[in-house]
């Protein structure tokens, strides 16, 4: 990953991205957990100070004309990367994707983004490609990505909650299904 690279996606403001990210909780339920990664990619486009393109496709969030690649975002806000002193401790596990039962044995390099991108709760972190398609291991249905912190680009330094934000957004999105549905004609 090139530095350039590196020095934009440190600029991001990632104080706002991971307030946010953490102030998501209503979205943790098993069906909502999609709409959650979706408001973290929005929060991310709308805070990272660059000509960032929201794509929201399979294998790549994001496109990034200025740096001509693909960005792929990983929110994880129930793991830590931080511990209480302030150092890079065990980092998650990412699960890269779910196979689908199809069990592919190799990993599809057109199917990694250039550049993932990992937000958690108390901070982010980048993962070059070749890191990705190195450090991946086959799970029977699915890739999982072990890292050290040998293996990423600390981008943000350890973020401590300034803003809890009212997003209600479960709330939200059961009342627009609501509103969304047919009206029933009484006969």
């Amino acid at each position: 990953m090139n530095q350039n690279i590196i020095d934009d996606l440190k600029a991001f403001d990632w104080q706002t991205i991971i307030d946010y990210g953490n102030s998501l909780d209503d979205l943790n339920h098993a069906q909502l957990r999609f709409a959650k990664g979706s408001a973290v990619e929005q929060c991310t486009k709308e805070f990272c100070n660059t000509d960032l393109v929201h794509v929201a496709e399979k294998h790549r969030d994001f496109e990034w004309p200025k740096h001509d690649i693909d960005v792929e975002l990983k929110s994880i806000f129930s793991q830590r990367m931080y511990d209480t002193k302030g150092n890079i401790k065990t980092l998650p596990s990412i699960r890269l994707n779910n196979s689908m039962g199809t069990n592919k044995e190799t990993l599809d390099p057109n199917n990694i983004a250039d550049v993932f991108v990992v937000a958690v709760a108390d901070g982010a972190f980048a993962v070059s490609k070749k890191t990705v398609l190195d450090k991946a291991k086959h799970l029977g249905d699915g890739w999982e990505l072990r890292l050290t912190k040998d293996d990423i680009v600390e981008l943000s330094g350890c973020v401590t909650k300034q803003n809890i934000y009212d997003t209600h957004l479960a709330e939200s999105f059961q009342k627009a299904i609501q509103e969304s549905l047919p009206k029933k004609v009484i006969l």
